[in-house]
């Protein structure tokens, strides 16, 4: 078994040279093409001083470059770093200075700020951790534009290059890779992951997303997160990845008919907005599409089974985290079956390679049916919470990982999220699972999301206050009293939305999920009570 990326990486190179690797709107590259280009860059870094264990960074926006920095860092031994472009640049800034990355690749239209933010800031002190100013590596620009003082990438070499083989580090049990939590609870901390548990997750996600050779895989969300991962397990696979620079729900409707997708990974919203662009089609298109990976955040069984009757049981649902990457559990195609309802409310059972139990505050295992925090064991798990041990013994119980979501597990072995342990509510001595209420609510046909958070409530502590974003319809407006009226038999009095707000979208974060922090905000300003 390949025990780093840099092998699967230069497995995959030679056994599909000649097939396409990566595709764009005006760019195709070939898996040859993408083992020279990796070459390339691995040449640059070194000019730039980068080996083994050192620290890159990439910053951009979606584009086949993204695959050249991940094969090229794996191969060369450095660490990398992804920053994702839907963050904010004081959280990209803290991010390269906690990571201490020499190096940043990034495109103009982001590169820009980052390199003017960078010019005013000092060279770290002698002696320091932190990197300073890291060399900015420019991507190419369509419009020609450059970033002053950039170094440019380099091209994909010419046919008549020979790509080197045996570009492979040795260890598989030193760092690979510095991923960055959301930050939803504080500043983001720094996950680290060794080549082996790197390796481990490439294996699972072949596995469980159902990833073939010649794959024809379309991804559109940030390729600095699960997107990116998947992309790379597809490239490991010997599939083509269809990237998209942005998610646009009409452009994906029309590649999957036009271009024959046949695997695809999105976020819930953008599954809601891509079905209701199908809706309104006067008939079904004929589509090749046999797999449709969703994650970040769970879908609602009614949309769930809204997408059934659309694409047929293609669905595969994943939970994981940064700290336990994508499959810890999965429910498969097979479980997604309008015949089995309650399936559909689950986030599947223990992957291949994975243990799963529910613990109680002390970590001992709960008995199923019991409410408790989901728990996993896996070879793909952090090593470590970099430079924070507290949180890092927190987050470990005798070599299990905490996810910090809540859930029970069934005879079957299948696991019911319940909410994250950070979003529970407490109203008037019970709790309230935001999950629970949203999924009843996702239940009236004229909500096409919602968000539940607890609000301050001078009785109860928190009262269940619902966000809402709603359908139209101009003859029927959906109103807060109908909504509640319709939560009535479904819901426990001290569980029904208290409150009704309707807005236009959800906030997200850079990671998919609904901003759950940015909705209370506004609530909880000047008081006590913890929003994280």
């Amino acid at each position: 078994m390949f025990t780093t990326p840099a092998e699967i990486y230069e497995h995959s190179f030679r056994i599909h040279a000649t097939r396409p690797a990566v595709r764009e709107d005006d760019r195709e590259f070939t898996y040859r093409d993408i083992w020279a280009w990796s070459d390339a860059t691995i040449d640059l870094l070194r000019e730039l001083g980068v080996g083994p264990g050192d620290v890159v960074a990439m910053y951009a926006g979606n584009r086949a470059e993204w695959i050249v920095f991940d094969t090229a860092v794996a191969r060369l031994g450095a660490v990398k770093t992804p920053a994702n472009y839907m963050s904010a640049l004081d959280t990209v800034l803290y991010q390269l200075e906690f990571a201490g990355a020499s190096v940043v690749i990034t495109d103009y239209e982001l590169g820009s700020a980052l390199a003017e933010r960078l010019a005013s800031n000092p060279e770290a002190p002698a002696g320091t951790t932190t990197p300073g100013r890291p060399r900015i590596v420019q991507l190419s620009d369509p419009a020609g534009r450059t970033i002053p003082g950039a170094i440019p990438f380099p091209e994909v070499p010419g046919a008549d290059y020979t790509p080197r083989a045996g570009e492979i580090p040795a260890d598989p049990d030193v760092r690979s890779q510095l991923n960055f939590t959301g930050g939803t609870t504080g500043r983001p901390k720094a996950v680290a992951h060794t080549r082996r548990s790197a390796a481990a997750a490439f294996y699972i996600q072949m596995i469980e997303a159902d990833i073939a050779v010649g794959e024809q895989m379309l991804v559109m969300s940030p390729l600095a997160h699960a997107a990116g991962a998947l992309a790379l397990a597809g490239i490991g696979r010997g599939a083509t990845v269809r990237i998209l620079a942005a998610f646009d729900a009409q452009r994906v409707v029309d590649l999957l008919i036009e271009e024959g997708i046949t695997w695809t990974f999105m976020v819930p919203t953008m599954i809601y907005r891509v079905l209701d662009i199908i809706d309104a089609l006067n008939e079904l298109p004929d589509l090749r599409l046999r797999t449709i990976v969703y994650g970040a955040a769970p879908m609602s069984p009614t949309r769930l089974e809204h997408g059934l009757r659309i694409f047929g049981q293609v669905f595969i649902q994943l939970f994981g985290q940064t700290e336990a990457p994508q499959f810890c559990t999965r429910l498969s195609k097979l479980d997604h079956d309008p015949a089995r309802p309650h399936l559909l409310a689950s986030c599947g059972n223990p992957t291949l390679f994975t243990f799963v139990k529910v613990t109680d505050d002390t970590g001992a295992e709960l008995p199923l049916g019991e409410l408790g925090e989901i728990t996993v064991k896996t070879p793909f798990a952090l090593t470590e919470y970099v430079g924070n041990p507290e949180a890092t013994a927190e987050k470990f119980w005798d070599g299990w990982v905490r996810t910090g979501d809540m859930g029970v597990m069934d005879a079957d072995g299948y696991v019911y999220l319940k909410d994250r342990r950070n979003d529970m509510i407490i109203s008037g001595g019970f709790n309230v699972y935001s999950r629970e209420v949203e999924d009843v609510l996702a239940g009236h046909p004229q909500v096409a999301q919602a968000a539940v958070i607890g609000v301050p409530h001078p009785d109860w502590g928190e009262a269940v206050h619902a966000i809402i974003v709603a359908r139209t319809v101009p003859e029927a407006p959906l109103t807060d009293a109908a909504l509640i009226e319709f939560s009535r038999d479904k819901l426990a009095n001290y569980a029904r939305p208290k409150t009704v707000e309707f807005v236009a979208e959800l906030p997200q974060t850079p990671f998919g999920k609904i901003d759950k922090k940015a909705l209370r905000a506004p609530h909880w300003e000047g008081r006590d009570r913890s929003i994280g």
